[in-house]
């Protein structure tokens, strides 16, 4: 195992477009750290001895936890495993929660990465989205973060928000790049089943935005980071100075994690598994000593399939090589034989051996994965 994940399932408030699991009712939150402690140490003892390169609290809300529950769980996590001298250790939060006492106290608990969730800079957005902060408080934190010492700041930010013009996308990317971050994380807005934005567009309150207006705000966004010095290393990911995600670098890689808490997901190399999505269940199996996941043995072909899936987000690509030493030989075959008309027009193409999605056509990945997968 490479890398550790804590589900922290509270927020403030709910957001329209998420689907994430997580709840509101915050009365829950001492309870479930305990029961969350338990888990920490249940899980280490299947990987006893091993160093960790990575450690991520998510959400949810991970900055709503008090000192003391942060306390609680830092001290499982050190107490059952063990962790590079530079691992990296992230912390997802919103703009309100990051005043100057809370950054002090994450940064002396050994926290060198903070994410962001601004997701605009406008207000009118920040406001259909339902966002607990305004756009101040956004440039703001970002700001104190570094004053705080921080020098690893990601930020999160949406497009093709309804409504939104081509102009106030292009002041958010530009607001972002004037401030102290390293990376940027940008997602085109979704409609997910079950949530206020879906119900909304359902009923004609909210008009998604035309496709051809999301493919020029993924073109702005990405002629606009490289101009800044960013380099686009993975379909929404942008890093300066060499600051790429580690922990998400592990999933993009194929390589094995631990995640705890409701919902979360853990992977070794050949099987997956989740935990419930259910913070009360959650807590009364854990406290009977019963198991809180479930998981499923990955097939051959599978495993194929997730490695495209991962690698070729990336610039990266997916290497002939590892298909041939991990797969198959009629994998290998299939891979070079479908791939090759993308080649050819130069959808994808070759780069230090590898076979990659040239990033000006990593809108349609889905497109071409369909075609490369085995029949």
């Amino acid at each position: 195992m490479r890398g550790l994940y804590i589900h922290i399932p509270f927020c403030r408030q709910a957001c329209r477009y998420c689907d994430f699991f997580f709840s509101v009712s915050l009365h829950y939150m001492d309870e479930f750290v305990a029961q969350l402690v338990k888990e920490i140490k249940i899980c280490g003892k299947s990987y006893p001895a091993q160093i960790l390169n990575t450690l991520y609290l998510g959400g949810g809300t991970p900055s709503l936890l008090s000192p003391e529950n942060l306390d609680k769980i830092l001290d499982a996590v050190h107490g059952t495993f063990s962790f590079r001298d530079d691992a990296e250790v992230t912390m997802e939060c919103n703009p309100d929660d990051l005043n100057v006492a809370f950054l002090k106290m994450i940064k002396d608990r050994g926290f060198n990465r903070l994410s962001i969730g601004v997701q605009s800079f406008h207000e009118k957005e920040l406001q259909l989205m339902r966002r607990s902060h305004n756009a101040g408080q956004a440039e703001a934190s970002v700001k104190r973060a570094a004053s705080a010492g921080f020098d690893n700041i990601t930020m999160d930010l949406i497009y093709g928000v309804p409504g939104q013009s081509a102009t106030e996308w292009e002041e958010n990317v530009q607001r972002a790049i004037s401030l102290p971050i390293s990376h940027l994380s940008a997602y085109h807005i979704t409609f997910e089943e079950g949530t206020v934005f879906d119900h909304w567009r359902k009923k004609g309150r909210l008009i998604p935005v035309h496709e051809d207006e999301s493919v020029g705000f993924y073109g702005l966004l990405r002629d606009q980071m490289l101009s800044a010095g960013f380099d686009h290393y993975e379909i929404s990911n942008f890093a300066r100075h060499g600051k790429m995600s580690e922990h998400n670098l592990l999933y993009w890689s194929g390589l094995p994690y631990m995640g705890v808490g409701p919902s979360a997901h853990s992977y070794n190399g050949s099987q997956r598994s989740w935990n419930i999505s259910s913070i009360k269940e959650y807590m009364e199996r854990i406290s009977r000593g019963e198991s809180v996941s479930e998981s499923e043995q990955l097939s051959l072909e599978e495993r194929y399939h997730d490695y495209l899936i991962t690698s070729l987000r990336t610039k990266w690509g997916a290497d002939p090589k590892f298909i041939k030493d991990h797969f198959k030989k009629k994998y290998l075959k299939h891979f070079e034989l479908k791939s090759a008309p993308f080649l050819e027009e130069g959808t994808m193409c070759i780069t230090d051996g590898k076979i990659t999605i040239h990033p000006n056509h990593w809108l349609i990945t889905d497109h071409i994965l369909k075609e490369l997968f085995a029949d």
